[in-house]
């Protein structure tokens, strides 16, 4: 087969990954039920083993449970009905109960990520370029942009030119920034939030408070989050 680019979107099992750290940590997913659901609200809630978020899906939640591998094997082994009370322990009755949970998978939790443009004629995105802890959702974010971004760009050239050296060099520039910015808000929060120090525990309930209470700097970081650090106020 022969192309002038070749984009690398095969998801997190790129071979080309030159920097990995382990977070110790495995995700439990699965679909559950709520008694008292809430059309389009996610939820996060942070623990001392991980986070653990709930997305609106359907009439369903997508749970990512963030625990430790041991955790992860204890609660994997349980019964429908006791996993679902666990469940209700950790996250609390905001939801009410839990009326029933779908097939349980896990998988490491882990960052990675390479070069952009790592050989001629190639480029890497979404999680084949980075992959992320699912904390706040910044891997997809992330990827929806890389991949609007290499649109555009082949929107705006001559055929021959994709895949040039200098388009290579054009992409990996436009999206650096907001790549390492992703990168390291996403692993701040894994570490900030999976330290159980009790000073640190205060600084992190305070900086959830302050967002809480100031709607401007709760929208300020929500945009950049959706659209990018160098997304406009």
């Amino acid at each position: 087969m022969r192309a002038r680019l070749l984009v690398l979107a095969d998801g997190g099992h790129n071979r080309m990954t030159q920097h990995a750290r382990d977070y110790r940590q495995q995700a439990i997913v699965a679909e559950v039920t709520a008694e008292h659901p809430r059309g389009g609200v996610a939820w996060e809630r942070f623990t001392a083993e991980g986070p653990l978020a709930l997305l609106p899906f359907r009439d369903r939640y997508a749970l990512v449970w963030s625990v430790r591998p041991a955790s992860a094997a204890l609660l994997l082994g349980l019964s429908d009905s006791d996993f679902l009370e666990r469940l209700r322990e950790i996250f609390g009755g905001r939801l009410g109960n839990f009326g029933s949970v779908g097939p349980r998978s896990t998988f490491p939790l882990s960052l990675r990520h390479g070069a952009i443009a790592p050989a001629p004629r190639v480029l890497a995105i979404g999680n084949a370029a980075q992959t992320l802890h699912p904390v706040a959702g910044q891997g997809l974010n992330l990827g929806l942009r890389d991949a609007w971004e290499l649109a555009q760009m082949l929107l705006d050239v001559a055929k021959e030119e994709i895949g040039a050296p200098w388009f290579l060099a054009r992409y990996a520039r436009s999206r650096s920034l907001d790549r390492y910015c992703g990168i390291g808000f996403t692993d701040f929060l894994v570490r900030i939030f999976s330290n159980s120090l009790a000073p640190l525990a205060l600084a992190r309930g305070a900086g959830l408070a302050a967002l809480d209470a100031l709607p401007p700097a709760r929208r300020f970081l929500a945009h950049r989050m959706i659209f990018g650090a160098r997304a406009l106020p």
